[in-house]
C-alpha cells in the first residue's frame, strides 16, 4: 500500500517552491535586467579599480599615510570592492589607498563620492575619514577611545576645495577606517567604492541610486505592512473571542514586521539613532519575535516536550544577548569573542527546533497541518539563507527577501485558518449567549423578587455572579397569615448550578406546607447521588402570624435576627448523605424585628487586595435591609452569587378569622 500524502503537504511544497520562485526568475532574467549601479559594466570614468591596504593605524599619528607622496608599494594589493578586513583580535584600524582618475573636462566644484558595493537595500556602519591628495575632505563617526559609529543607508558625497584635484589627472584617495568587532569576520570584505567627478553629477547619481533603493525595497515594505495588518486583524478577533492561540499569533505577526520595518527604515536612512541604541533595540525586537514564535508553536501544536522548548528559549537568549555584547564592544575580549561565535549558531538552533516541531505537527497534528506547513516556511527560509546563500533575489528593479516572503505566506495561512476558527467560536459563543439569556429569563421566573405578605414586609436581592446562578429562595404565604421561607445555595457557578436550582425550585413548588425539617429531608432524599460530588446548602423556616419561627438548617449560613446571628444546629448540606435527619429550632420574632438570610456570596466577597468581606462586616450591616447589604458586598468585590432576603414583622397585625 502506498502511503497517503496529505493534501496540505503538497500545498506546503508548492508554497516553498513559490517562495523561491523570485530567485529562479531573477537568475533567468539576469541577462535582461538593468545592471546595478555598482556593476563593473556601468562604472563611470572616475572610478578606481584596485586598492592597496594596511592593517593598523598610522603609528606616529601624523596621518602621513594620507600623503600622496607616501610610498605604499609594500602594502598589500586587492581588487576594488573586495579588500579583506582586520582580524577579530586587532585594534580594528585599517588604511586603504587607491588612485582615482579625475574625468577630463570636469568642472568645479568637484567632489568625491563614497558608496558601497553591497546591495543598496543593506545599511552599513562607518567610522572613517576620507583624504584626497593628502587633504581631509570628509569624516563619518569618530574613532576609539570615544568611538561613535554611524549607521548609514546612503552614500556620502564630499565636496572638494578648489585645487585639490586636477581634471584629467589621478587623485590619491586615502581611506582611514575603524571596524567594530561585529564586522571583523573572515566572510566580510571592504564595501566602499570611490568616485571623483563634478559634485552635481555625483549628487544626481546618489539621488538616483537612493530612489532605486526605495523602489527595490518597496516589495519588502509592502509585505511587512500586510503582515502587520493581518496581525492586527487577529488581535481584533482575539478581543472578540479570546484565546491564547489568537493572541500569540497576532503578537507574532505584529512583532516581526515591526523589527523588519525598523531595520528597513534604517537602510533607507529614514530612521537615524546612535549605534548604541540600534545595538539594543534591534536584538530586543528580534528576541520578542523569536520568543513569541516558540510560544505560538508550542501552544498551537499542543507540544509537551518541555526540554526542547527550554533549549529553544536558551538559544533565543544566547542569540540576542550576544549581539549587543559584540556590537557595543570596542576592544577584543574573551566574552566578545565567544559572543560572536555563539550568536549565529544559536539562531540556527532556534530555526531547526521550530522547523522540526512544525514538521512533526505536519504529520501528527491533523487539525493543524496547514498551520504547521506554513510556519515551517519561516525557519526553512532562514536556514536556506544561512547555509545555501538563498537569502534574497531580484525581479527587475525589485528586491525580494525570501524570509519576508515566507513570513507573508505563513501570515496569510494563519489569518485564514485561525480567523475561520475564531469566526466559528464567535458564532458558537453568540448562540450560547442567547441560550444563557433564555436560561436567565427562566431563572428569573423561577426565583422572582419576593413580595410583601400581610403582616410582613419582605425585601429580596438576587445578584448572580454570571448570567445565571446557583442561589435560590422561595417565600410562600400560608393560610392564617404566616409564611414559609426557603433559602439555599448550590455549590458551583453558572449553568450547571442553575440547572440544580431549577430542580430544587420544581421540587419546592410541589411540596405541601409541612414542617421545615420535613422539607429538608425530602430535598435531601431527592438530591442524594444526583449532584456528582456537589451539594446544596439550605435553610427552611416557617414564620407564623404570631411571630413564632420554626427553622431547620442544612449547612447554610445562619440568619440574623435583628442584627444578631441566630444560634442554629447546622446539619449536613443536601445531597451528600441519604437519610440525614434535620432538627428544628424555635424562637419568637417580635413586632418591629427582622430576620435576614444571606448566601455565602456576601461573606466571601473579596477586594483587590484579597481581603474577604467576612462575617464581622456581614453582622454589622445585617440590619440595613436587603438592598443595602447586597450593594455593600458588591462594592467590596463580588466573586460569587449574592442573595439577601430580609423579613420584617409589622406591628399590630392580626390575621383575619376564617
Amino acid at each position: 500500500m502506498h502511503p497517503h500524502i496529505p493534501r496540505s503537504c503538497l500545498i506546503a511544497l508548492l508554497v516553498m517552491f513559490a517562495s523561491y520562485a523570485p530567485h529562479i526568475l531573477g537568475q533567468i532574467s539576469a541577462g535582461t535586467a538593468p545592471a546595478h549601479s555598482g556593476d563593473a559594466a556601468q562604472k563611470p570614468a572616475g572610478l578606481a579599480s584596485s586598492v592597496r591596504y594596511h592593517f593598523g593605524d598610522d603609528p606616529d599619528g601624523t596621518l602621513g599615510w594620507a600623503d600622496p607622496g607616501f610610498d605604499d608599494r609594500s602594502w598589500s594589493i586587492a581588487p576594488l570592492e573586495s579588500w579583506p578586513l582586520p582580524a577579530f583580535y586587532s585594534d580594528g584600524f585599517m588604511w586603504v589607498r587607491t588612485r582615482v582618475p579625475v574625468p577630463s573636462g570636469a568642472g568645479e566644484p568637484l567632489a568625491i563620492r563614497v558608496t558601497q558595493k553591497a546591495d543598496l537595500t543593506d545599511s552599513f556602519v562607518v567610522s572613517d575619514e576620507v583624504f584626497v591628495n593628502g587633504r581631509l575632505v570628509g569624516r563619518r563617526g569618530s574613532f576609539p577611545p570615544h568611538a561613535e559609529l554611524i549607521l548609514s543607508g546612503r552614500d556620502a558625497v564630499f565636496e572638494l576645495n578648489p585645487g585639490t584635484v586636477v581634471p584629467g589627472k589621478t587623485a590619491v584617495v586615502a581611506f582611514r577606517v575603524w571596524y567594530p568587532l561585529i564586522l571583523r569576520a573572515p566572510t566580510s570584505g571592504g564595501d566602499e567604492i570611490f568616485t571623483v567627478d563634478e559634485a552635481r553629477i555625483l549628487r544626481i547619481a546618489g539621488h538616483s541610486d537612493y530612489l532605486a533603493t526605495v523602489l527595490a525595497s518597496t516589495p519588502d515594505l509592502v509585505l511587512n505592512c500586510v503582515i502587520a495588518l493581518l496581525g492586527v486583524a487577529l488581535l481584533v478577533l482575539w478581543r472578540l473571542v479570546g484565546g491564547r492561540e489568537l493572541l500569540l499569533s497576532s503578537a507574532m505577526l505584529i512583532s516581526f514586521p515591526l523589527y523588519d520595518a525598523v531595520n528597513g527604515l534604517e537602510d533607507l536612512g529614514l530612521v537615524t539613532w546612535p549605534w548604541s541604541v540600534d545595538s539594543v533595540v534591534l536584538p530586543a525586537l528580534r528576541m520578542l519575535t523569536m520568543a513569541v514564535t516558540i510560544e505560538f508553536v508550542w501552544t498551537t501544536h499542543e507540544m509537551r516536550i518541555s526540554g526542547v522548548k527550554r533549549l529553544a528559549q536558551a538559544a533565543i537568549i544566547a542569540r540576542n544577548l550576544s549581539a549587543p555584547i559584540v556590537r557595543l564592544s570596542t576592544a577584543p575580549s574573551l566574552i566578545a569573542y565567544w559572543s560572536d561565535r555563539v550568536r549565529l549558531p544559536a539562531g540556527g538552533v532556534v530555526d531547526l527546533i521550530v522547523l522540526g516541531t512544525n514538521l512533526y505537527a505536519l504529520f501528527r497534528r491533523k487539525h493543524n497541518r496547514m498551520i504547521a506547513a506554513a510556519v515551517a516556511l519561516i525557519p526553512f527560509s532562514s536556514l536556506m539563507g544561512k547555509f545555501a546563500g538563498l537569502a534574497d533575489g531580484r525581479i527587475g528593479p525589485f528586491h525580494f527577501d525570501y524570509f519576508n516572503l515566507a513570513y507573508f505566506v505563513a501570515a496569510l495561512v494563519l489569518f485564514i485558518t485561525l480567523g475561520q476558527r475564531a469566526w466559528l467560536a464567535w458564532r458558537t459563543r453568540d448562540e450560547l449567549r442567547a441560550e444563557f439569556e433564555t436560561a436567565r429569563e427562566m431563572q428569573q421566573r423561577l426565583v422572582p423578587p419576593a413580595k410583601n405578605v400581610p403582616g410582613f414586609r419582605v425585601e429580596s436581592v438576587y445578584e448572580p455572579a454570571r448570567q445565571v446562578g446557583g442561589d435560590f429562595f422561595r417565600v410562600v404565604p400560608e393560610d392564617g397569615g404566616g409564611l414559609l421561607v426557603v433559602v439555599g445555595d448550590v455549590s458551583g457557578k453558572g449553568l450547571p448550578a442553575a440547572m440544580t436550582v431549577s430542580a430544587v425550585i420544581g421540587a419546592l413548588q410541589s411540596t405541601p406546607p409541612v414542617s421545615p425539617a420535613w422539607i429538608l429531608n425530602a430535598l435531601n432524599t431527592g438530591l442524594a447521588g444526583q449532584l456528582r460530588g456537589g451539594f446544596v446548602t439550605c435553610c427552611a423556616a416557617r414564620i407564623q402570624s404570631n411571630g413564632i419561627v420554626t427553622i431547620a438548617n442544612a449547612g447554610h449560613l445562619s440568619p440574623y435576627r435583628n442584627g444578631v446571628e441566630v444560634d442554629l444546629e447546622s446539619g449536613l448540606p443536601l445531597g451528600i448523605l441519604p437519610g440525614t435527619e434535620y432538627t428544628e429550632s424555635e424562637f419568637v420574632l417580635e413586632p418591629n424585628e427582622s430576620i435576614t438570610f444571606l448566601s455565602d456570596g456576601v461573606v466571601e466577597a473579596r477586594n483587590k487586595s484579597g481581603e474577604l468581606f467576612g462575617f464581622e462586616r456581614a453582622l454589622l450591616v445585617s440590619k440595613s435591609g436587603a438592598a443595602a447589604i447586597a450593594q455593600a458586598a458588591k462594592d467590596f468585590g463580588q466573586e460569587d452569587d449574592i442573595t439577601v432576603l430580609s423579613i420584617f414583622r409589622a406591628p399590630g397585625f392580626e390575621p383575619a378569622l376564617a
